[in-house]
C-alpha cells in the first residue's frame, strides 16, 4: 500500500505537469519558454526520486532530511515560475501537497501546505479568472484533501517502521536465545568433563597417589635402620598390589572390558564371531592399511558403534552375511559394517541407537553414514579424523 501511494503522487505530479504544458502549448502561441521551464522542474523532480533511492528520505537522518527541503525549496521555486508564466500550472500544488510530510513535521507541513495554497489562490487571481469563489474553494479543499491522505500515508509509514522493528528485535533475541543454547550446552558438556576429571583425580589420590605414598615411606624406613627386610618387602608387595588392584578400577571406569587385554582390531572380531556362532550369520572381518597407533577414544567410540550396528543386524536385518572393513589411511580411520539384509526405509529411521552413535563420532569431530533402502541391506560407515583436534 505504501509503494502504491508512493507510485500515485508521483504520477499526479508528473500527470499534473504534463495537462500544464499541453494547455499551454494550446493556449500560448509562444509556449517554448514555458516548456523549458516545465522540462527543468520535470528533471529536478526526477533527480529527487533518484536520491530518494539511492540515499533513502526515510531514514529520518538529519543530513538527508535537510537535504530533501532543500530539494522541495528549488522544485517550489520552479512551480512558482510556471505559475507566473502560465494558470494551467496552478494545479501543480496538489501534488506538491503531498511531498509536505514526509520533508517537514507535521506542523511545519500543515504550514506549508497553507503557504502552497495561498500562493496557489494569488496566482489564479492574477491572471484573472471568471470564477472568483471556485479559484479560492478549489485550491483550499484540495489541499485539505491531500493534507488528511498525506497524514494517514505518515501513519502508515510510522506502522510499518514499528513494525519493522519489532520483527528485527524478535529476530535478535532468537538468535540471542540461539546462542544462549549454544552456550549452555557448551557448559553443560564442560561441566561434565569437570566432573569427570574431579571424580578421577579423586579416585587417583585416593588410591594410587596414597598407594606410592605407603611404599615410599615404607623403603625410606627399610633404607634407615635394621629391621627384616623380609618383613618391609612382604608389605611393600601387598602394598603394590593393592595398588594394581585400584588402578585396574580406575581403568575399568573409562574402556569396555573388550579393549582391555586386545586392541580394536582382536574385539572386533570376538564380536563378529559371536555375532555368527549365535545367529548363523556369516561375518567377516577385513583390515586395510597400515594400523595407526592405538588412540583409546577412537577405539572406545568405534567398537560402540560395530556394537550397535551388530545389534541392529541381529535384530532387524535377517541378513545371510555381514562384512567389517577397518581402514586406516594418512589423515583418517574408518570403520564400515555392511549386511545383505532388508534394508529399511531411512525417512522412518530416527531411533536412538543412530543418533547415540552421530552423537558420540561427532564429540571426537567424525561422522556416521548410513545408506540402506527397503530390501538393499544396509551399509554403515563411521569415520574419524587423524592429526587435527575433534
Amino acid at each position: 500500500m505504501l509503494r502504491v501511494m508512493q507510485v500515485g503522487a508521483h504520477l499526479l505530479f508528473f500527470l499534473l505537469l504534463s495537462v500544464g504544458i499541453v494547455r499551454a502549448v494550446a493556449d500560448s502561441d509562444h509556449p517554448a519558454p514555458v516548456v523549458s521551464l516545465a522540462a527543468v522542474v520535470a528533471a529536478w523532480y526526477l533527480c529527487g526520486i533518484w536520491f530518494v533511492r539511492r540515499r533513502g528520505l526515510e531514514n529520518g537522518e538529519p543530513i538527508e532530511r535537510r537535504l530533501g527541503q532543500l530539494w522541495f525549496a528549488v522544485l517550489v521555486v520552479g512551480w512558482l515560475m510556471l505559475m507566473l508564466a502560465d494558470a494551467n500550472f496552478v494545479w501543480l500544488a496538489f501534488a506538491l501537497f503531498f511531498l509536505c510530510f514526509p520533508l517537514f513535521s507535521t506542523p511545519i507541513a500543515l504550514t506549508v501546505t497553507a503557504v502552497l495554497t495561498g500562493a496557489a489562490i494569488a496566482a489564479t487571481l492574477w491572471h484573472g479568472t471568471t470564477n472568483t469563489a471556485a479559484s479560492i474553494v478549489g485550491p483550499v479543499f484540495g489541499a485539505a484533501a491531500a493534507a488528511g491522505m498525506a497524514v494517514v500515508y505518515q501513519q502508515l509509514v510510522r506502522q510499518s517502521t514499528q513494525r519493522q522493528q519489532l520483527v528485527d528485535e524478535l529476530t535478535e533475541a532468537h538468535h540471542e536465545l540461539l546462542d544462549a543454547q549454544d552456550e549452555l550446552v557448551a557448559l553443560q558438556r564442560e561441566t561434565g568433563a569437570l566432573a569427570e576429571r574431579s571424580r578421577l583425580a579423586r579416585d587417583i589420590h585416593d588410591t594410587l597417589a596414597q598407594g606410592f605414598s605407603s611404599i615410599l615411606l615404607l623403603s625410606r624406613a627399610g633404607q634407615r635402620g635394621p629391621g627384616d627386610p623380609t618383613a618391609i618387602f612382604t608389605q611393600i608387595a601387598e602394598t603394590a598390589q593393592q595398588n594394581l588392584v585400584e588402578a585396574r578400577r580406575v581403568v575399568e571406569a573409562l574402556a569396555p572390558a573388550a579393549l582391555e587385554t586386545a586392541p580394536l582390531q582382536s574385539a572386533l572380531r570376538r564380536l563378529l564371531d559371536q555375532l555368527q556362532r549365535q545367529t548363523g550369520i556369516t561375518a567377516e572381518l577385513i583390515t586395510d592399511g597400515e594400523t595407526m597407533s592405538p588412540i583409546m577414544d577412537y577405539d572406545v567410540a568405534l567398537l560402540r558403534v560395530a556394537q550397535s550396528a551388530l545389534a541392529n543386524v541381529r535384530l532387524h536385518s535377517q541378513a545371510r552375511r555381514v562384512r567389517a572393513t577397518l581402514s586406516y589411511s594418512s589423515d583418517e580411520v574408518r570403520l564400515d559394517i555392511v549386511d545383505d539384509g532388508i534394508g529399511f526405509d531411512q525417512r522412518e529411521a530416527g531411533g536412538f541407537g543412530l543418533r547415540s552413535m552421530r552423537d558420540r563420532l561427532a564429540e571426537l569431530g567424525g561422522t556416521l553414514v548410513v545408506e540402506s533402502a527397503p530390501g538393499d541391506g544396509t551399509a554403515v560407515a563411521a569415520t574419524l579424523p587423524i592429526g587435527r583436534s575433534a
